[in-house]
């Protein structure tokens, strides 16, 4: 089963690791409860907070940080947010976003898979188009499929 984390605890992680963390090293300082090493590398969060999260439920942080997870529940700015902390693509430059929708997400094969179990069962992509380099694709939120 994939591991289910909070939107929160995912910006966290994916913050420290497109910094340039390894996933080893945020383990371990997880495991430690490093919280001072986790705030030296990177400031934006207090990372006692991750810590925290990680000792209620060590197992499912873990491993969302070793392989997919999925988050609970994610709103779209909390979509836009992970597109560029996970991808660096942005809003208006890589794709388009109106209301509840995104167009035109450029991905590989392998962000797409990750991304469908991310944001699975509250967003859906769909129309999904071949390119020279992977996928352009649109994401709905369920409640916008007809």
């Amino acid at each position: 089963m994939t591991p289910a984390i909070s939107l929160w605890e995912s910006y966290m992680v994916e913050t420290l690791l497109a910094k340039g963390m390894s996933s080893s090293t945020l383990i371990s300082y997880l495991q430690n409860e490093d919280s001072k090493a986790l705030n030296d590398f990177d400031d934006t969060f207090d990372y006692a907070e991750l810590i925290q999260a990680s000792n209620k439920a060590n197992a499912t942080i873990i491993e969302a940080i070793q392989s997919d997870y999925r988050i609970k529940y994610v709103s779209k700015f909390g979509i836009k947010k992970l597109l560029d902390l996970k991808f660096s693509l942005q809003e208006g430059t890589n794709y388009r976003m109106e209301d509840a929708k995104f167009y035109d997400i450029p991905l590989n094969e392998d962000q797409l898979e990750t991304l469908e179990k991310m944001f699975e069962p509250h967003w859906k992509f769909i129309n999904k188009r071949q390119t020279e380099s992977g996928y352009l694709v649109d994401l709905l939120h369920v409640t916008e499929l007809e």
